[in-house]
């Protein structure tokens, strides 16, 4: 059985070395208000996982208008999304395989005032 904490920890290995913001594994401090990662997995009604579906929420500050930053979410979802494509990573906790299920597109952050984030919903398995 794996945990959520070791998925998370798996799928962050994979953006190591990316040249990407800050990747909060499960929770970002509050208040944050720079460019971060957020990484999550979807609750599980059976109280383990071997397969279920997970968040990467992209977070940014908006540009001068109240405007999402829409270049730079493309800069940073050319990076990431190749990463979640159809993806296996082996780590000391186990063997996980990522795939896109959606990809969901761009939010206001109603927890961080100025702030949007782009939100990428990933499926995973244990292997």
């Amino acid at each position: 059985m794996q945990s959520s904490y070791n998925i998370l920890l798996a799928l962050s290995e994979l953006f190591q070395g990316k040249n990407l913001p800050v990747d909060y594994v499960d929770g970002a401090p509050k208040g944050l208000q720079s460019e971060f990662i957020d990484t999550n997995t979807i609750n599980n009604p059976n109280g383990y996982l071997q397969n279920g579906f997970g968040n990467v929420n992209i977070h940014l500050p908006k540009l001068t208008g109240d405007l999402h930053n829409g270049n730079r979410f493309k800069e940073l979802t050319d990076i990431i999304i190749p990463l979640l494509d159809d993806v296996t990573q082996v780590t000391d906790n186990g063997t996980f395989h990522f795939q896109i299920y959606d990809d969901k597109g761009t939010f206001e952050d109603p927890d961080r005032d100025g702030m949007s984030y782009y939100n990428i919903r990933f499926e995973f398995q244990t292997l």
